[in-house]
């Protein structure tokens, strides 16, 4: 391939917005929660986050949550659209940010101790709270819910509904109707 073909190539991906990926990891939950945040218009408050939260010895510690940002390696506007698509966790799910990030101040003293430099990061932007500090999240209607998913349970479940003779065997033996 020439070098000019392989330039076109790589010239729509330099085009892309770039995203970094603040993680949450919550001791309680036992879950990571990703916030795809748009790296374009953003570094200089960004860095002034990463330097706060390096400033941090983390460990799992009871109810409360860790923090890591990643600026070194970006993830594609695409990527950071599908993250936010995973089923994973149980609590919460991988946002995607595409507006500008406040400058946070963590508030923390070198003289803090770790834990309690912990509970004030935590307190600031535990459980998701990083929707404070930005705005135009990027999320699709379809991902919204208004009332809790409810599964079927046995009152609801009518077996009159349902021709039998669909399901194989094996399954209707294990399956109460």
């Amino acid at each position: 391939m020439s070098d000019q073909n392989n330039t076109e190539l790589k010239s729509p991906l330099l085009e892309q917005s770039k995203y970094v990926v603040l993680q949450e990891t919550s001791g309680e939950e036992c879950e990571s929660w990703y916030f795809c945040i748009k790296y374009e218009g953003n570094q200089e408050n960004l860095i002034h986050l990463q330097k706060q939260l390096e400033s941090v010895d983390w460990y799992i510690l009871d109810d409360l949550s860790t923090f890591d940002l990643d600026l070194e390696h970006f993830i594609s506007e695409k990527t950071a659209k599908e993250l936010t698509k995973l089923e994973l966790n149980h609590v919460s799910f991988h946002r995607k940010f595409d507006g500008v990030l406040d400058k946070i101040d963590l508030h923390l003293n070198k003289k803090d101790k770790t834990e309690k430099k912990m509970v004030k990061v935590f307190d600031i932007l535990g459980y998701g709270q990083i929707e404070d500090y930005i705005d135009d999240e990027d999320i699709d209607d379809e991902d919204l819910t208004d009332t809790p998913q409810s599964s079927s349970s046995e009152e609801d479940y009518d077996s009159s509904d349902h021709d039998k003779s669909s399901i194989p065997e094996s399954l209707l033996r294990s399956v109460i109707y």
